[in-house]
């Protein structure tokens, strides 16, 4: 693998990485993020790595949730090797002055009577007291957009900084939308780190399109 540097690449999100048409700095989803939220947003996204749908890393962000030790073991490595390696550079995108005090991990938006397993994974290699995000069900689908009445921060973050995690981007809906709900709440900064940017090999604006290189960005690795 290789671990690139922060940096804007022409055809590549400045905010999830992924495709977008040269003339435009954001994708489609990231923009309409950003048309509803603003600064609300997340301070940084951090994705760690391409997830190439049918590749083994997609397919162990995949089977991880159904028990996989392999693959819980191959992303908890992952994670942890990015934080300890890579994390101060996630501080400072984030425009942090010190580490994060707190932890908070994406949940389902469907509900989970059990621990979701990423905040299993979570709790196993980060050592942050952990804020606890309670979701219901929202009274309209809120598809991939940003959307607030289905979470509530339980605990006291103002003025804190916090990590989120998430495992998969694909639209960045969820992830974006702790982000604004943390900040609602008093959060000062909010840095998104993810294990998978989930890019669709048929794109052809894909990263991982024929004659096309993974660029050289913010610790976004490759296969």
């Amino acid at each position: 693998m290789r671990v690139g540097r922060v940096g804007r690449v022409a055809g590549v999100c400045r905010v999830c990485r992924g495709p977008v048409a040269a003339s435009f700095s954001r994708c489609y989803q990231c923009e309409r993020h950003w048309q509803a939220a603003g600064d609300w947003l997340a301070d940084a996204v951090m994705p760690i790595a391409y997830a190439v749908k049918g590749g083994q890393f997609a397919t162990d962000l995949w089977r991880y949730k159904a028990g996989d030790h392999v693959a819980v073991e191959r992303l908890r490595a992952v994670l942890r090797d990015f934080l300890r390696d890579h994390g101060s550079c996630a501080w400072r995108a984030a425009g942090m002055t010190a580490p994060p005090g707190h932890v908070a991990v994406v949940p389902s938006g469907q509900g989970r009577a059990q621990p979701h397993p990423l905040a299993l994974l979570v709790a196993s290699c980060v050592k942050l007291p952990a804020v606890r995000l309670v979701t219901r069900t929202p009274d309209v689908p809120r598809g991939r957009e940003i959307g607030l009445g289905w979470l509530r921060v339980d605990g006291a973050v103002a003025n804190e900084s916090v990590l989120v995690i998430d495992d998969t981007w694909v639209s960045g809906g969820s992830a974006q939308s702790v982000a604004v709900t943390l900040k609602l709440a008093g959060a000062a900064r909010v840095v998104v780190v993810v294990l998978g940017r989930h890019v669709d090999p048929q794109d052809p604006q894909g990263p991982h399109a024929p004659g096309r290189q993974p660029p050289d960005h913010q610790c976004v690795q490759r296969n």
